[in-house]
């Protein structure tokens, strides 16, 4: 009976022990549970895939944390970091974050983009088309967040979509004589070789975004994103 006594008093003092050493520490047991199965989202656009999405991956590596990638659109992949589904977001405007809402930046800057207006060979070109009630113009998701401009601000008719690729594509195959898409500069030549004439609307910082429960990450991942910026234009 003693024995039985012994090992019950045992197991109850242990289970103390534990439950004391998790109150004690819960921000540290909770960074190592939400560090397991990092979710990033990323945009479907050819300069994320081949340039930004290698970088951040990299990035994570060297502070020891593998990631998912996870197919997003503009809308919905906020959405998802906005609620806690997905951990991170690989590239987004800088006006993403919000006093209200939960993403928050992870310096340094990655880039510098702008919403560029694109038009086809012949068209009118100039910043009054998105104006001109005449008009239809191609965009992507989070368009008027982006250009800090309500619908009814604009008089031209503006189709908004989710997918980058396939906003160029309906400008190339004749569907719109005008886009308006996000870019960093770099698709500049891809524009004048495909005979698109394009106008940089309004301009930001692209940046990495997590959700805020990963704030503790930001000096670590900050620093490794800013290497990885260095070793890529030592490169080029």
């Amino acid at each position: 009976m003693k024995k039985v006594l012994v090992l019950v008093n045992k197991s109850i003092s242990l289970f103390y022990f534990c439950l004391t050493f998790s109150l004690l520490l819960p921000s540290c047991a909770f960074a190592q549970d939400s560090e397991q199965n990092f979710i990033i989202g990323e945009l479907n656009h050819p300069r994320v895939n081949r340039f930004y999405k290698p970088l951040i991956q990299r990035a994570y590596r060297d502070i020891g944390i593998a990631v998912t990638f996870e197919k997003v659109g503009g809308e919905r992949g906020l959405r998802l970091l906005n609620e806690g589904m997905t951990d991170a977001d690989v590239i987004r405007y800088d006006v993403v974050s919000q006093p209200d809402n939960n993403i928050i930046i992870v310096p340094p800057a990655l880039s510098h983009g702008a919403s560029f207006l694109l038009c086809i060979r012949g068209a009118q070109c100039d910043k009054s088309v998105i104006q001109n009630p005449t008009k239809a113009i191609a965009v992507t998701t989070r368009f008027f967040f982006n250009m800090h401009i309500s619908p009814e601000e604009l008089n031209a008719n503006i189709f908004e979509f989710d997918d980058f690729n396939h906003v160029i594509n309906l400008l190339l195959n004749g569907r719109f004589d005008y886009a308006i898409l996000p870019s960093d500069y770099s698709e500049k030549a891809i524009f004048e070789q495909s005979g698109i004439e394009y106008i940089p609307l309004v301009e930001h910082e692209l940046v990495h975004v997590i959700h805020k429960k990963h704030a503790h990450l930001i000096d670590r991942l900050s620093a490794s994103i800013a290497n990885q910026l260095d070793l890529a234009r030592s490169n080029n």
